[in-house]
């Protein structure tokens, strides 16, 4: 298994400082000067209600979708990418969560036998609401090459721009590229399943996908993709002639890489795709509680949800009912994945307070510490107070020996897709519950480790709180 993550940890009292050069922040909207947004219908707004949405698994197409059209393609972009509001700063906000609002992660599509939309490869530009054609022709059969499956009308592909990140977080930015990813693949499941198209993702796509894309390696780099839709009969040839994608502008004056990070993206790549995996999950212990998610009966539809998400962190110090616990629980982890979950909980719910292990499949909770672990975990996060007082912590953490037994090299980037993925689920339930709720991606890693009663050598990867906050979302 890559070194990569351990040697990222931070740790109290050895973190050098660093000064950002605001002079050369890059630009958050990758442009390509000469291709023009396709101008589709207005959106569609996408009726799908929202819990059952989030809490199908795998993701269901919505039965009562109308056939993808412009402005149903408009639509699913929309909730899966688009802005959806302007921060006090100037920050345009996106339906996925972004560490430090970067917006690492870019998103492309190739349609293939659509009668209202033209074959062939376009980028989806949330500043615009649009896609750019960026490479014409019938590009199915290259596409599920990358992905798997057989030819499909549409295949989406999410990236990464590690230098968005690297300007801020330096070599510990793949982590947070990886954490986006993720947050942008839920957005796109949800999307997908909205619009009434079956889906399969793949989490370590062929590593050939950055020539379909036209990706310059040392740039940007393939996460991972999501086939959807009915098969086509005519794919296209599956190997592509080389072909000079339309020029991009820089993203910033002087754009940077880092020697770790693209040697940790291109670890693990491979000429086919990878299979979908089962992860084995750990037994549960006696006595463990179980618990029992039920989702409102009358809820919001999933856009609005979408369009509400925010960053939330003016916690409050109440506790959680034992439905809440259990709703936000299964909504962030529906399965068992590449992840162990470990879940801080606050006095004053109906759950006691203390340190579980939480199990996916069983929607169990086995207590592991009957004490209080949230100021730890706070103090953990680099001292954010804030962290502490949220009536639940989410800490998604990887085993990397079973990593690498079950999927080799590759088993880093997808536990890290899934934690994102995880992350953003928590942050929609959150949001439909009226509740707050913020990813930590920074933190020192081995007392995170300490307070949430890790187990020996696992790996830290991702905290989210969550909980009642001042004020929080109106729905």
């Amino acid at each position: 298994m890559e070194p990569y993550h351990p040697s990222t940890a931070y740790r109290r009292h050895s973190m050098g400082g660093g000064i950002m050069d605001w002079a050369n922040q890059p630009w958050p909207f990758k442009r390509y000067p000469y291709a023009t947004p396709q101008a589709l219908d207005d959106p569609r707004p996408l009726e799908a209600e929202f819990w059952p949405t989030l809490m199908a698994w795998p993701p269901a197409p919505e039965a009562t979708a109308p056939p993808l059209d412009r402005a149903g393609l408009a639509g699913l972009l929309a909730l899966a990418a688009g802005l959806t509001a302007q921060d006090q700063s100037g920050t345009y906000l996106r339906s996925p969560a972004s560490a430090g609002a970067l917006y690492p992660a870019e998103l492309y599509l190739c349609a293939s036998g659509l009668d209202w939309l033209e074959d062939g490869l376009w980028h989806y530009a949330p500043e615009a609401g649009a896609p750019r054609l960026i490479r014409p022709g019938n590009l199915a059969g290259a596409a599920a090459e990358v992905l798997g499956g057989p030819p499909g009308g549409l295949s989406f592909f999410i990236t990464a721009l590690p230098w968005r990140s690297i300007w801020k977080y330096r070599t510990r930015a793949w982590r947070y590229c990886l954490l986006d990813g993720g947050h942008l693949l839920a957005c796109l499941e949800l999307a997908l399943a909205a619009c009434g198209l079956a889906q399969r993702p793949c989490l370590a796509p062929a590593r050939n996908g950055g020539k379909l894309l036209g990706l310059t390696p040392e740039r940007e780099v393939l996460l991972a993709g999501v086939s959807a839709g009915a098969a086509v009969e005519n794919g296209g040839p599956a190997r592509l002639p080389a072909w000079q994608p339309p020029r991009e502008e820089p993203l910033s004056v002087r754009e940077e890489s880092d020697s770790h990070i693209l040697a940790a993206a291109a670890l693990g790549g491979s000429d086919t795709p990878g299979p979908a995996l089962q992860w084995p999950g750990d037994p549960v212990p006696r006595g463990a509680l179980r618990l029992r998610p039920a989702p409102p009966k009358d809820g919001p539809s999933l856009g609005r949800v979408m369009q509400a998400r925010r960053s939330r962190r003016n916690f409050m110090p109440q506790g959680l009912s034992a439905a809440q616990t259990a709703l936000l629980l299964a909504a962030a982890l529906p399965e068992t994945g590449p992840l162990g979950a470990t879940v801080l909980l606050g006095p004053g719910g109906e759950t006691p307070a203390g340190v579980y292990s939480y199990h996916p499949r069983e929607k169990a909770l086995a207590l592991l510490e009957p004490q209080d672990r949230r100021l730890r975990a706070a103090r953990a996060c680099l001292d954010q107070a804030w962290v502490g007082r949220a009536a639940l912590n989410l800490v998604l953490w990887a085993d990397p020996k079973r990593l690498a037994q079950t999927a080799g090299e590759r088993g880093y980037a997808q536990a890290m897709l899934a934690a994102g993925r995880a992350g953003q689920r928590l942050y929609l339930a959150a949001t439909a519950l009226g509740m707050g709720c913020c990813g930590v991606g920074a933190f020192y890693d081995d007392e995170l480790a300490a307070a949430a009663e890790l187990p020996l050598g696992a790996w830290p990867l991702y905290l989210v709180a969550a909980g009642p906050v001042k004020g929080g979302p109106q729905i």
